[in-house]
């Protein structure tokens, strides 16, 4: 009877994961980083993705309820992820997406979702300090000044907004809030050159962007991927749509093949 209940089980199991690819709408291969800030302790934001890209989560650790499981809270003063420079984060084309619950800052600081560089920098996804919109910024390799879209609502109006930014040579500069382009602007190449190389999450990469507030289902493509998977992500989740999976302190996995050892 255990085995005939524990071969069941398994089934199931393989069924699931099967279920999930299954529903995968974006090519796993472009994923460049995905954060799902499902830890819920230690000090390592796991990228969930096959790129390798784990941040450091850096200053006091709290997780809170977000959009999909938890979410990561930053303090706006010194919680950060830091990830470090690899070819994998140099990006001529990309998207980045992300759930963002902040609090006001007008007037005192922008906040970074993800940044690479400062200046130069490679990419910027950021809450504007003035607007408090949406903002995606680059440093031209050509003059070395900036460039990027910038617009869309208020985003720290203490409610959950969606946000993404893509750039490619075809689609240009693009910003969507909650799912809608609210911004855009010719493509000019990106300076690769990024000063520090590394990237951080709910920061400047050199300090002075502190988010306050939660981040959720952050993550970062190779590809700018267009509006429909953009609301795709944005409805069923990084998880979904992707098909990798949360790494947890104690995965689901792991606890149902504990139950089924133990005979229940």
């Amino acid at each position: 009877m255990k085995i005939r209940i524990c071969l069941i089980s398994i089934a199931a199991i393989l069924i699931l994961i099967a279920s999930q690819s299954a529903i995968a709408k974006i090519d796993p291969d472009t994923v460049s980083g995905l954060w799902l800030f499902e830890e819920g302790g230690g000090d390592v934001a796991v990228d969930s993705s096959d790129a390798g890209n784990d941040g450091t989560i850096v200053g006091p650790k709290k997780w809170q309820d977000g959009k999909f499981g938890k979410a990561l809270e930053f303090n706006g003063n010194d919680v950060y992820v830091e990830v470090q420079a690899n070819d994998s984060i140099i990006l001529e084309e990309l998207t980045i997406v992300a759930w963002a619950n902040l609090k006001p800052s007008k007037g005192a600081r922008w906040q970074s979702i993800i940044m690479r560089g400062q200046n130069p920098r490679n990419y910027l996804l950021v809450v504007d300090r003035d607007t408090q919109t949406l903002q995606l910024s680059i440093t031209k390799a050509a003059d070395g000044g900036f460039t990027g879209p910038k617009g869309g609502p208020v985003i720290t109006d203490g409610g959950w907004h969606h946000l993404a930014g893509v750039f490619g040579e075809k689609e240009g500069f693009v910003i969507y809030t909650d799912g809608e382009e609210v911004g855009k602007q010719a493509y000019a190449n990106p300076s690769l050159n990024a000063d520090p190389p590394r990237m951080r999450i709910g920061d400047g990469s050199n300090g002075g962007h502190q988010c306050e507030g939660l981040l959720d289902e952050v993550a970062l493509f190779d590809v700018p991927l267009s509006q429909d998977d953009i609301k795709a992500i944005m409805n069923d989740g990084l998880e979904r749509t992707t098909g990798f999976l949360a790494v947890e302190p104690e995965s689901k996995l792991t606890t149902i093949w504990g139950k089924l050892k133990s005979g229940l």
